[in-house]
Parts: structure tokens; C-alpha cells; sequence
């Protein structure tokens, strides 16, 4: 039998399918490994500061050994740029000490009781008393600990300083006593190591060898951005989601219901992202591969004139997927705003994404039009509070997080009902999105999977793209397979001359199960 560790981190739980898995009786065994300055530290101390203040045995200690910073450097770093210890709900005290290379905070346990947190500077060129910090000081260290109290975790930082002038088997051997003595001790243990740039990238090293969890930070330089990657390169006991993914670092604090953007988080600390398709196989494994069924009745649509031409009563339906292939001048802001306002006009949740508009334009466009009523105020002076806007400024968003902000816009806000979650959402528009967010570039796989996505959380959706006009009217000039093969419904929007004035009409491409006119018909905006 197993028992599960949750790290409390955005991201790296879903990654590991709810947390680190160690046998019963045992204890979990981290090694987080990297180049400089890609977080391993903050990772590391992230997760056992998480521990701490979440455990709820009480009367536990948990232990940071840090080869190069002092406890008071750290403690300043906790409370002023990581948010008073990554959003830990009690009230943190700090313990009189009279070593300068230790620092020691307590807080309470939720079930009663108080936990222990000591913070240790364990520099072996520091030390003038004779005596050689090394592991096995640090073990000794953790004895002495648990005959006062159990320890229940403990992250050593740059632990291959501690192993100096050992060879491949020596380290190995003695990073092998200290994980066994740990896990004998059911203490969990993370242990933090500068990735050797020498060694050409050879893996494994001794230290990831000595592991049952291996961690592997990086940069990714993109159009002279550098992106911080993480990758899962082993999990002993476990399934875990496989590949590379994009993370962040968020400090100052901030907290927010919504979080968008590159700077923006929902709250300090270390933010994963989950690769587009790592996100599709999680979503896919959380739904046991059941895909929510689409509805059996049209929906109301959009405008009249394209509801109109899906014949005998046939139609769009709950959770089917559609695309407009919009010519130039044809207004498709407004097809999108439309199909929201029908779904307004229910009492529906619908979300606008929108890489050219802003709220103060789409306010400017919904006041104009009668039809756009539904999306505002009684008083037509703001937008709905059941309509919500994501613009996307241009940015260097990661796929993982640029799925990630949608989708979390797409749920109900903290202290909201579930069923304030929006039913609807159209993203106007995909053209090129790279163009705007750079590393975006060549993720083609990116729009198909977030409509699946959307359907796993029961959105029914709506993309515009633009095509460039075509030799005559109503001709398409670009090869649709990709459209036809990705969604349920394909509509060509376009402009036709008619009696001088150039007007915007329609063709129905592809509608799965429901029957339409072949022709192109006028569509009023």
C-alpha cells in the first residue's frame, strides 16, 4: 500500500497525480536538480514551508539546512516577497535564539498543537569550533531533534557541497545510508542539487541515482526570452505526466482571485503549468476517458439568418465546438458577441477572449447594438457581471499557461457557486496567435486541444479565425481540412457585393448530425 504527500503547489500535484507516492510505513524522497538560478532553492523550501504550516499532527518539526544562505536572509525572503510564508493561514512566531546560524518560527497546527520550523546555515567553511559539517553532522543534527520532537521533513540546499572530495561510489553510498535512515525514520526528505556543468548534461549523477523523485529545473531561450522549464525525469512508485513544462515565480504578496498573464498569479510562490498536452491527459484521466455527451437540442445560436439556415429543426447543440472563418470587414466581433448574448438571454455565465478587443471597446460595441443588450447592465452603462472579458495583451506566455489563464477564467470565482462557472465562451480571434504571444509559435496542437478541454469543463465554444478573402465571393481561399477535421461546426463568413454595397453573408461548411443550406445567405450584424 502507498500513502500520498500533496506539495500544495500550483501545477506540480497534478503533474504527479495528487502528490509524491511512498510506501506505507516509509517517507517520501525528493532530489531537485538544475542549472543556476532556475528556483530549485524556492522550490525546495517552498515545499517543506507548505508542510510546516499544513500539517495537522502537530507538535512535528521540519528542518532547512542551506549551505550558503543564513537563516535571516531566508526568514526576510519568506515574509516580505513570499507573501508571509506562501500564504500560511496562522499566525507565524518568531523564536528567541541566540545562534546566528540558526533561526527557528513556529505556528499551530490545524488540529492543536504547534509545529516547528528551524532554519540552519550549514557552511563547512564556516565553522571555527572543529567540527566537520557534513551529512552526517546533518544526521546527527536530526537525532537530536527527534528526541525532542518527531522531524517530518528536512531540505538540505546544495547538498553536493556537503559531499567535497568524494568520489562517484563514496557519494553514492553515503547519499543512499542518509535516504534509508530518513525513510527508517519515516521523515521525508528533499535534497537540492546544482546541476554539474561539466558533465555535459550525463545522467544520472550519484545524488539522482539515490533517489525515488527526481526534479529537473531549466531555461528555455526563446526570441530572447529565457522561460523556466520543469520535467519530472523519474517517480519511483508512481504514474506521472511526462515532458516538459513551463513555470513561473510569483513574490510581493499578491494575491488574486483571477491570475493572467506572465505576471500574474493567483498568490506568491512557485506556479506550474502543465503542458496542452499533459492538461488533455489529465483532464481525460480525472473523467475516467468519459467525454460529456453534447446535447440532443439546437441551442439558440447567434443571429437569426444562420439558425435559420440549419434545416428541419436541426442546429448547434450544447458543448459542440465551432469555428467562423471570418474575411476581413465582416464584423465577426460582433458573431461573437452575439452567440454569448444568446446565451445571456437564458441566464448563462459567458466568457469573451479576445486578442484585439478591450473592455473598454467591447462595452463601446454591446451599447450600440440592441441585440448585444443582454451582455450589459439594466442601464446600459457597464457589462453584465455574468460576462466576462479576457483580453490577452501581447505577451510571452507559455502554451501550458496560456490555456491555464482561460480555462481558470472559465470557472466560478472564489466564493461563487459552481454553477457560476461560464457555459459559453467565444475567443475572438486565433489568427496568427503567435504573432502576438512568441512562444506560441509552431503549438498548432494548442486550439484543437483546448476545444476538448473546454467540453471536459462543459463550455460550449465558439473561435473565430481570419482568412484572407477569396478570387469571388463567397470562395474560400485556404485549405479547411484542418478546420473540418478539429470542429463540429465550420461557417465561412464573407463579403459580397450587393446593389453597390458590399454586405456580409454566409456559408455553412461542416455541421455534424444536423442539416443546412449549401448555399451562402445574407447575414445581418
Amino acid at each position: 500500500m502507498f500513502e500520498i504527500l500533496p506539495t500544495g503547489i500550483d501545477g506540480l500535484d497534478a503533474l504527479l497525480g495528487g502528490g509524491i507516492r511512498f510506501p506505507e510505513g516509509s517517507a517520501a524522497f525528493v532530489f531537485l536538480t538544475g542549472e543556476t538560478g532556475t528556483g530549485k532553492t524556492l522550490l525546495g523550501l517552498e515545499m517543506l514551508v507548505r508542510a510546516w504550516w499544513r500539517d495537522d499532527q502537530g507538535g512535528r518539526t521540519f528542518l532547512f539546512y542551506s549551505v550558503e544562505q543564513t537563516p535571516k536572509d531566508i526568514q526576510k525572503k519568506l515574509e516580505y516577497d513570499f507573501g508571509g510564508y506562501f500564504g500560511a493561514p496562522g499566525e507565524i512566531r518568531l523564536l528567541d535564539g541566540e545562534n546566528p546560524h540558526k533561526l527557528c518560527l513556529e505556528t499551530d497546527a490545524p488540529s492543536g498543537g504547534r509545529n516547528l520550523l528551524v532554519l540552519t546555515q550549514a557552511n563547512p567553511s564556516q565553522t571555527n569550533t572543529g567540527i566537520r559539517i557534513d551529512i552526517g553532522w546533518i544526521q546527527a543534527e536530526i537525532g537530536n531533534y527527534e528526541r525532542i520532537d518527531p522531524v517530518a521533513m528536512v531540505c538540505i540546499d546544495n547538498v553536493g557541497l556537503l559531499l567535497t572530495g568524494l568520489d562517484y561510489l563514496q557519494k553514492r553510498s553515503t547519499l543512499l545510508q542518509t535516504r534509508h535512515e530518513l525513510m527508517r525514520n519515516r521523515i521525508h526528505g528533499i535534497f537540492i542539487q546544482e546541476e554539474d556543468a561539466q558533465a555535459g548534461g550525463r545522467f544520472p549523477s550519484a545524488e539522482e541515482l539515490s533517489t525515488d523523485v527526481l526534479i529537473h529545473l531549466s531555461f528555455e531561450e526563446t526570441n530572447g526570452f529565457k522561460a523556466r522549464q520543469i520535467e519530472i525525469l523519474k517517480a519511483r512508485h508512481q504514474y506521472y505526466y511526462r515532458g516538459s513544462h513551463h513555470f513561473s515565480i510569483a513574490g510581493k504578496g499578491v494575491v488574486r482571485d483571477q491570475y493572467l498573464g506572465a505576471r500574474g498569479e493567483r498568490g506568491p510562490g512557485t506556479h506550474i503549468y502543465p503542458s496542452v498536452p499533459a492538461q488533455l491527459s489529465i483532464a481525460r484521466d480525472r473523467s475516467e476517458f468519459k467525454v460529456p455527451p453534447r446535447g440532443e437540442k439546437p441551442i439558440p445560436f447567434c443571429v437569426p439568418s444562420i439558425g435559420e439556415a440549419f434545416l428541419e429543426g436541426t442546429g448547434p447543440t450544447r458543448l459542440s465546438s465551432t469555428i467562423v472563418l471570418a474575411e476581413p470587414g465582416t464584423r465577426y466581433t460582433r458573431l461573437c458577441l452575439r452567440f454569448l448574448a444568446e446565451g445571456a438571454k437564458l441566464g448563462e455565465t459567458s466568457l469573451l477572449v479576445s486578442t484585439k478587443e478591450d473592455r473598454n471597446a467591447v462595452e463601446r460595441i454591446c451599447r450600440r447594438r440592441e441585440g448585444l443588450a443582454p451582455l450589459m447592465t439594466e442601464d446600459r452603462t457597464a457589462l453584465n457581471p455574468s460576462f466576462r472579458l479576457l483580453y490577452l495583451h501581447p505577451e510571452f506566455l507559455s502554451p501550458g499557461k496560456f490555456v491555464s489563464d482561460i480555462l481558470q477564467m472559465a470557472q466560478a470565482s472564489k466564493g461563487e457557486r459552481p454553477e457560476a462557472r461560464a457555459s459559453r465562451l467565444a475567443f475572438d480571434n486565433i489568427y496568427k496567435l503567435h504573432g502576438r504571444f512568441p512562444l506560441l509559435e509552431g503549438e498548432d496542437f494548442l486550439v484543437p486541444a483546448l476545444v476538448d478541454l473546454l467540453r471536459y469543463r462543459e463550455v460550449t465554444s465558439f473561435f473565430v479565425d481570419l482568412v484572407p478573402r477569396g478570387s469571388n465571393p463567397g470562395e474560400l481561399s485556404i485549405e479547411p481540412a484542418f478546420y473540418l477535421s478539429s470542429f463540429d461546426n465550420v461557417i465561412h463568413l464573407f463579403l459580397k457585393k450587393v446593389n453597390g454595397d458590399y454586405l456580409t453573408h454566409a456559408r455553412i461548411l461542416k455541421s455534424i448530425g444536423n442539416d443546412f443550406k449549401r448555399t451562402s445567405f445574407p447575414v445581418d450584424l
